[in-house]
């Protein structure tokens, strides 16, 4: 359990900042406190599947992307394209995908 704790903290943190909010802008909007937010992010405590879920729509990232270790991304680049990406409308997140999609095939790739 200590192990997701620290996931899961880390990227509450790293998408937070991301985000350009303070823990006190964070707990605003998510309607809890500032200690519990700072609490989270320390892994001392652990979010519920509601506050999970409200954090993750504030960040703009899917639920399941605040418990993905750090491994699983290339970096924080990677990390910032997804946050870009999922406050994009569909339409445009198809268009980029073809954009990158014809880079590569240019790049032989």
């Amino acid at each position: 359990m200590k192990k997701i704790n620290a996931i899961v903290s880390k990227n509450i943190r790293d998408f937070r900042k991301l985000k350009n909010l303070t823990q006190e802008a964070l707990a605003e909007k998510v309607e809890v406190s500032t200690i519990y937010v700072s609490y989270l992010e320390r892994g001392t405590k652990v979010p519920s599947l509601e506050i999970l879920t409200k954090i993750a729509d504030i960040l703009q990232v899917n639920p399941a992307t605040l418990l993905m270790k750090e491994e699983d991304y290339k970096d924080l680049e990677i990390k910032k394209l997804i946050s870009t990406l999922n406050s994009l409308d569909e339409p445009t997140i198809r268009f980029i995908n073809d954009v990158i999609a014809a880079l590569l095939k240019l790049r032989g790739s």
